[in-house]
Order: C-alpha cells, then structure tokens, then sequence
C-alpha cells in the first residue's frame, strides 16, 4: 500500500502525458477527430442520422458500442478474474498506438478510431487520479475547472489549504500537453508511424506499476530506490 502511494501521482502524470500524445495524434491523423472521449462522436452520430449518413453512423454508433464495451469490462472484471486493470491498459494502449501506426492512409478515420476508442476508455476507468483527487488523463476539461478552482482558492482567497490541489492538477494539465507537443512534434517530422513513439512512456508506466505493485525481484527495485 505505500508503494502505491508512492508511485501513483508519477504514474498519473505520466498517463496524462500518454493522453495527450494520443489526443493530438488521433486529431492530426484522422480529419480533426479526438479519439479520447465520444461526446464529439455522437453528436456527429445524431448530425450523420439527420443528414442521412448512415454509413457514417453506423461506424459512429459502433465506436460507442466499443467505448462502453471497455468501460463495462473494468467494472466486470475486478470481480470476476484477477487481471490488473492498470496494466490491462497499458497493453491495450500499445496495441492501440501499433495498429494506428500500420494503418492505410485511405482508411476511414472513424474506423482509424476504433482502437483508441476501446483503448482510451479502459485507460479512463484504470487510472482514474491520485493524492485522493479524482482526475483524467485522456482530457482537459474538468482538469482545467479543478484547477482554476483551487488556484482562485490559493491566490484570491488566500486559502493555502488547496494548495496540493492546484498543484496536482496544474501539473496533469502540464503533463498532457507536454504529451500533446511531443506527438505533435514527432507527427510533423516522422509522419503517422511517429504514433509507435507511445511505447516509451507506456513502458515506463508499466515499470511505475511493477514497482508500485512490488512485482519486480528485489535486487531490481533497489537499484531503482537508490538511484531516485
């Protein structure tokens, strides 16, 4: 249990970074669309149904089907088998970022979604925050409010009590889009494969879990304890 306290605002941050490198790639690399989330997918669902676009909706409507799918498994199962949630997501999002790389260029982009779709709501329900805040690390959104919250709390009402909060979320917000300017860089001089680039810090989360976890031999996770 103190390893896990240990390691898991790292982690978070790290995810954070891994969100926004995923966020700013699926908008580059498929007509402006975000794979991390599906409010944008079904609204465009409703607008493809009315403009009598089915093929579109139905290609929507199953990127909803996908993201629920994933949802529901991380509630099924916890209590039903005894795979870890959090390294589940980290394989899943490599195979997500390996399957966009190999993808045509010709390929539909809501279909190019897919993966992320499945991917990014698993990892949503798998790292859901840390310090004991509740925060996401595939989008802004809500980051942004909490933050501006607390630093308005910190700096105009001169409550340093949400200090540890303002500084949380400010550095998730930091993360992600640090992740967000290395895809895009990496878009920009190696092209869509520039996505396999994910994999670094996804192996350096799955290492912040096995450490959290106690997984690694002991001769390893001193070595690591010393040099930090």
């Amino acid at each position: 249990m103190e390893n896990k306290k240990k390691y898991e605002t790292p982690l978070h941050y790290m995810m954070a970074f891994v969100g926004g490198f995923f966020g700013v790639y699926t908008i580059l690399s498929f007509c402006d669309l975000f794979g991390n989330a599906q409010t944008a997918n079904m609204i465009y669902f409703v607008t493809d149904l009315l403009g009598h676009d089915f093929t579109d909706a139905c290609l929507r409507l199953g990127g909803v089907f996908l993201f629920v799918a994933a949802i529901a498994l991380t509630v099924w199962l916890p209590k039903h088998s005894r795979i870890d949630l959090q390294v589940a997501s980290l394989f899943l999002d490599a195979a997500a970022a390996v399957m966009a790389g190999l993808f045509p260029a010709d390929i539909h982009p809501v279909l190019a979604l897919y993966p992320f779709f499945f991917a990014t709501a698993f990892q949503w329900n798998s790292f859901k925050g840390a310090k004991g805040f509740a925060s996401s690390t595939l989008f802004s959104t809500n980051n942004l409010k909490q933050f501006t919250m607390a630093a308005t709390e910190v700096l105009l009402n001169k409550d340093k009590t949400h200090t540890v909060k303002a500084k949380f979320f400010g550095c998730t917000l930091l993360f992600f889009h640090v992740g967000v300017a290395c895809s895009f860089v990496a878009r920009s001089f190696i092209g869509p494969r520039s996505i396999w680039l994910a994999l670094i810090p996804l192996s350096i989360s799955l290492y912040t879990v096995c450490l959290a976890n106690d997984w690694l031999p002991l001769s390893v996770t001193a070595g690591a304890e010393e040099r930090g």
